[in-house]
């Protein structure tokens, strides 16, 4: 109202052309001024990055080291918030809830695309985030307890196939990535175990080391450590070839044997926001997050844990993103997978 006033009484008859121009451009400088995003001055207050898995697995671990490295350079700190369950169906239904401002960001992977699949009622729609960034890649291993009946892939099979339905793995949740790559190789050696899902790698891998529960699936990520120490051993992982720092581990490509499609599933992780999140914020995040993925040290830390960094623009995550829905859609149809 004040604009329409003030613009009103300053006619061109009442004041000349270079006063005109002057009041011009104070004029214009107060509708950009009017005009500006409430976010201009993001981050204000921390921010949280809430992850479908408890403390200990490889998705938490990679927050924690991408939230520290950002803290520092934003200003701001951010926040781990671990939400384990529902194969990640909880943590999402938080974040698709959260007010688009920029302050809850959703930390997740291959089960985000499998779950609206594998779920008869999923509790979000993939339209409901905006892609930030894709943070890794890297395999699933099989893992086995020190005191498991067997001490390799090939002998796991033999003795799954004489006595099926009595040994027991466990996965970090139902959907999950490492859960999606055992279940696919147990439909390639047609063996049957008992799935024990967990909320998350690190607490499967937990019982594994106190002798619980004989063979877990984890991210390598999660895993390596305990190989590393020789806690746990890895009987596989399943990349198309053998993972640079585990030189010495098979892939189960090479236990199967040769095929027509070659057995192969990676686990990703990326960083989602609020659809109707500002792109101003996003485009933000996403440079950022991209400087901490190319650093030299950074990248080393991955590759330690088993993983390597990805990075790239969000257009190229909602490439990436579009092509897992499919692909997922399709082996939970061929596979007739269904969680409750």
């Amino acid at each position: 109202m004040m604009t329409t006033l003030f613009t009103t009484r300053i006619t061109s008859t009442s004041i000349a052309w270079p006063a005109r121009r002057w009041f011009a451009t104070v004029l214009a400088t107060a509708a950009l001024g009017l005009a500006a995003p409430a976010h201009a001055a993001w981050p204000e207050q921390p921010i949280r990055i809430v992850v479908p898995s408890g403390a200990g697995g490889s998705a938490d671990a990679v927050a924690r080291m991408v939230g520290e490295r950002l803290g520092k350079v934003m200003g701001q700190p951010f926040v781990i918030e671990n939400k384990g369950g529902g194969g990640g169906n909880i943590a999402a239904e938080v974040v698709s809830r959260a007010a688009p401002d920029g302050y809850t960001l959703l930390l997740t992977g291959n089960n985000h695309t499998i779950n609206v699949s594998l779920f008869a009622k999923p509790p979000y729609k993939l339209e409901d985030f905006a892609p930030v960034i894709e943070l890794t890649r890297g395999p699933s291993v099989f893992v086995a307890a020190t005191n498991a009946p067997f001490t390799t892939l090939r002998e796991l099979i033999t003795k799954a196939k004489a006595a099926p339905g009595t040994i027991a793995y466990g996965g970090p949740g139902i959907g999950l990535p490492s859960h999606i790559a055992f279940e696919l190789f147990q439909r390639e050696t047609q063996i049957n175990l008992i799935h024990v899902p967990y909320k998350g790698s690190g607490p499967s891998l937990a019982d594994a080391l106190g002798g619980q529960i004989p063979l877990v699936s984890s991210t390598l990520a999660a895993a390596m450590p305990n190989i590393k120490s020789g806690k746990l051993k890895a009987l596989a992982v399943t990349s198309a070839e053998r993972w640079p720092s585990l030189p010495d581990v098979p892939t189960a490509a090479e236990i199967l044997g040769p095929s027509a499609t070659p057995y192969s599933h990676l686990t990703w992780l990326g960083i989602l926001a609020p659809k109707a999140t500002p792109p101003g914020i996003v485009s933000r995040l996403n440079s950022e997050i991209n400087k901490v993925l190319k650093d030299p040290e950074f990248k080393l830390k991955l590759e330690a844990m088993g993983t390597n960094p990805v990075g790239g623009t969000t257009t190229s995550f909602q490439k990436s993103l579009d092509e897992e829905f499919l692909s997922s859609r399709a082996l939970i149809q061929s596979a007739k997978l269904r969680a409750d």
